[in-house]
């Protein structure tokens, strides 16, 4: 008979109830979510009744030793990834952190450090990569069909999109704003596509203008990325409004690579959600999976079919989690390997940092500054 691994949530808000728990519950015979703790009693409540579960916590410590769990999920803002992924770990747990998981180079190593002496694995959570067009994407670099690819840029732009049923929008407990919340998932996605080049510098730019306007549109809660809808939401408060709305930048890459980028919560300009791939053979668009290249002395443009077979797309809002969960049980099982590999997450974590370090210090910041 094979083992089902105990697992604990730590913080029950919008993505532990909406993405966490589906795709724990999708998986019945191989996952037993046993704890569940938030530090408001009555999001931990909700959440402890959702799943079957007579008790709750407010103390991530004390469900940690009283229950012993495989596996934990790290559910909660920011600023809180670091400290609850290593109490987890240092319980005898693996780890699935939500992304990012931190906000600093120095923070992910020490995490990933942490995992290593203790002996489990640490599972970052960037679930964006599951998309069949990503991944379409990634084979097609991969195959050589954009040849050397030397310029990429992705925008996220959300017209009103806020997320006001958490603390997204508290500097203290986020740490940051749309870049480290929406903007993280294109950048993670395209690094990996391109085969992890190193990032050698960010410079970039924020700005926090229309949260602060009065009587403006609200965003709705799919609008706001709460697609599956908000469980015991906390009170938003225009005043707690601390982070950047919009953020816009540049990325150095070694071998003279580079990439622009402009991420938005909330920002007077159409929606986007896409990824231009510029290669000396070909580009690519996404979500289009459009090739732009050239053939007998003619300009072409190109659409492959790319073949969407997910069977969670459908039914799920967050499907992406749910191909994610299947890796994160291979490799428990012993069965294969996990998509998202350390070395990115590092990468991905400098230049994070990088950002934010730019916007407050108004220049170029690179990676060999950051401290490791």
């Amino acid at each position: 008979m094979k083992t089902k691994f105990r697992v604990c949530i730590i913080g029950t808000g919008m993505i532990a109830n909406s993405a966490h728990i589906p795709s724990y519950r999708h998986l019945p015979d191989d996952f037993e979510i046993v704890g569940v703790c938030d530090i408001r009693p009555e999001a931990a409540a909700e959440t402890a009744a959702r799943v079957g579960l007579d008790k709750y916590y407010t103390n991530a410590e004390e469900m940690l030793s009283a229950l012993k769990p495989d596996l934990v999920s790290v559910c909660t803002p920011n600023n809180f990834h670091k400290p609850m992924t290593i109490l987890a770990l240092e319980h005898g747990a693996h780890v699935i952190c939500e992304k990012p998981i931190a906000l600093t180079l120095k923070d992910a190593k020490e995490m990933y450090a942490t995992a290593h002496r203790c002996g489990k694995i640490l599972f970052a959570n960037q679930s964006m990569r599951f998309r069949a067009d990503f991944m379409a994407a990634k084979d097609m670099i991969q195959k050589g069909m954009l040849g050397d690819v030397y310029f990429s840029e992705f925008a996220r732009i959300r017209r009103r999109g806020v997320p006001r049923w958490g603390m997204f929008h508290i500097k203290e407990m986020n740490g940051g704003g749309a870049f480290c919340d929406i903007g993280v998932h294109f950048l993670d996605a395209m690094n990996w596509m391109l085969g992890n080049p190193e990032v050698l510098s960010v410079s970039g730019n924020s700005q926090d203008v229309i949260s602060h306007l009065k009587n403006d549109v609200p965003p709705t809660l799919a609008d706001s990325g709460a697609y599956g809808g908000v469980f015991t939401p906390r009170p938003y408060k225009d005043e707690e409004f601390s982070v950047e709305e919009f953020a816009s930048g540049y990325i150095r890459f070694a071998g003279n690579k580079s990439c622009s980028f402009k991420v938005a919560w909330a920002i007077n300009q159409p929606e986007q959600f896409d990824i231009r791939l510029s290669g000396d053979k070909a580009g690519l668009y996404l979500p289009e999976g459009k090739l732009y290249s050239t053939a007998g002395g003619y300009l072409t443009d190109v659409q492959p079919r790319i073949v969407d077979e997910s069977p969670y797309k459908a039914t799920q809002p967050f499907f992406m989690h749910f191909h994610l969960f299947d890796n994160v049980l291979e490799v428990l099982r012993g069965e294969g390997e996990y998509l998202i590999k350390e070395e990115e997450i590092l990468n991905i974590s400098a230049a994070i940092e990088a950002f934010y370090r730019s916007c407050d210090e108004g220049r170029e910041i690179a990676v060999s500054e950051l401290e490791a």
